[in-house]
């Protein structure tokens, strides 16, 4: 019986030592103690060589979030293959195992959030002050089904691109060059009269048969501006339908077969590597073509740096708005933001916390000092209200010069749907271009095609 008082003394002493020893503990162990756990946020981005801070930027937010203690692990996917990068995300969603956070198009949000790949961001855009400096009518393109769902990473134009040197080779004055933008703004400058310039271009020698007008040489959205462009639309809020107009449609058909008619654009030119087509444009050897600002940087960093950069191209390409297909009506563009979206724990086993930390993140990316270094350095245009005064953007002179190509864009529609919509509306468009069929069988066949396959998805205007 005394051995057990004698184990039980032992004990209690033990204790009392131990709890001595915590009582005295100094500040910095306590507080080492008291640390959370860090929390491990993956993320993943795609881009090229000169867009690394859609990725690179998210670790050096994680450093400014107080909240939580968090470390993100960021993969940029410079592949070039935007399919590639959505199926490599969609299975692994499927699998469980994709990122907690996933840079995205916008078009990208209907589809994974009816999948459950990722979670609505109203909570998170309530959370932080930072999101109140997103221009506001950016919040419109990862706006579906009444909610918000990510939020913007930069924001473009598609301008059309214009060879000042060919230009006055034809005869056009210095006066006339500068003024090329306002008309096409105001819509004095059609896409009758781009193609007018461009074959007295070849017929006066200034540029090669086929070399008047170089399209995007590959699938991309980019082509519904020249549907828009003569007065299609895309989408009825309304009736959250997607929208296809007889008319504008056999107009834009017509015109991707008539730019190859003309002699202006190659025949069989769809399918173009992209290194061709950079080499081909940046050389000079182009009158007109249209591409997108973030190329900008790409050209003066990977094809012409040896010439000057960017003040090379400054001395002999001008942009614009893409011209109206009707006289009088402004120019137009296309935007495209690109999306930081969070996902579901069904998408990456993320828990609450995760989700709550990599929101932390995301509102310290939101910023004008993170956001500016990837606009200038890939030339986007920025996403925030407040960086038109920071100086590092507004120095940019291409920027600031297509900025208000944001007041006549237009942006894709937000519809589960979109997908396939497109997908006829380019397999039809490829068709009329390469003659395959006439423009006005080949819309005609469109239609039937997208009433056939989204039935009443779809909202067909004469």
């Amino acid at each position: 019986m005394r051995r057990w008082w004698l184990v039980l003394t032992v004990l209690l002493a033990l204790a009392l030592t131990a709890g001595c020893q915590r009582a005295t503990a100094t500040p910095t162990e306590a507080a080492a103690e008291a640390q959370p756990q860090k929390i491990v946020i993956k993320a993943w981005a795609f881009g090229n060589n000169v867009e690394h801070w859609r990725a690179d930027a998210l670790p050096e937010a994680a450093k400014k979030v107080t909240d939580f203690q968090v470390e993100v692990q960021a993969e940029l996917d410079s592949s070039g293959d935007w399919g590639a990068y959505k199926k490599k995300f969609t299975l692994a969603a499927d699998a469980g195992e994709a990122p907690h956070i996933i840079l995205s198009g916008h078009e990208d949000i209907p589809v994974w959030a009816q999948a459950g790949y990722i979670v609505e961001f109203d909570w998170c855009r309530a959370k932080y002050p930072e999101f109140n400096d997103v221009i506001d009518s950016l919040w419109n393109s990862v706006t579906w089904n009444g909610k918000i769902w990510g939020v913007p990473q930069d924001t473009e134009a598609r301008p059309l691109f214009y060879n000042k040197t060919k230009l006055k080779e034809l005869g056009w004055s210095d006066e006339q060059i500068e003024a090329l933008p306002e008309k096409i703004k105001n819509g004095e400058f059609t896409l009758d009269d781009m193609i007018a310039v461009a074959k007295e271009a070849i017929q006066k020698g200034v540029v090669k048969p086929g070399y008047g007008y170089w399209h995007r040489p590959r699938k991309g959205s980019d082509f519904l501006q020249y549907y828009e462009a003569y007065g299609g639309r895309l989408y009825d809020p309304e009736q959250d339908k997607l929208v296809v107009n007889k008319g504008a449609l056999e107009k834009w058909y017509a015109f991707q077969r008539r730019v190859v008619e003309e002699g202006i654009t190659p025949e069989n030119y769809i399918g173009t590597e992209w290194s061709i087509w950079h080499q081909t444009v940046t050389s000079g050897e182009v009158l007109f073509w249209n591409g997108g600002i973030w190329q900008w940087a790409d050209w003066a960093e990977n094809y012409v740096k040896e010439k000057g950069g960017e003040e090379y191209l400054f001395q002999w390409v001008g942009y614009a708005l893409q011209p109206s297909g009707i006289p009088g009506r402004p120019g137009v563009t296309l935007s495209h933001p690109l999306v930081y979206m969070i996902t579901s724990e069904k998408a990456s086993g993320a828990t609450k916390t995760h989700q709550e930390a990599a929101c932390a993140v995301l509102a310290k990316v939101t910023t004008p000092e993170l956001n500016t270094k990837h606009a200038v350095s890939s030339t986007h245009l920025g996403i925030l209200k407040s960086q038109a005064n920071v100086p590092e953007y507004k120095n940019k002179k291409f920027l600031a010069d297509t900025l208000y190509m944001l007041d006549y864009t237009t942006y894709l529609p937000n519809h589960t749907q979109f997908g396939p919509y497109f997908d006829i509306l380019w397999d039809y468009m490829v068709k009329a271009e390469n003659g395959e069929l006439p423009p006005q069988e080949a819309a005609k066949q469109a239609i039937e095609m997208l009433q056939a396959e989204l039935g009443d998805a779809v909202l067909i205007e004469e």
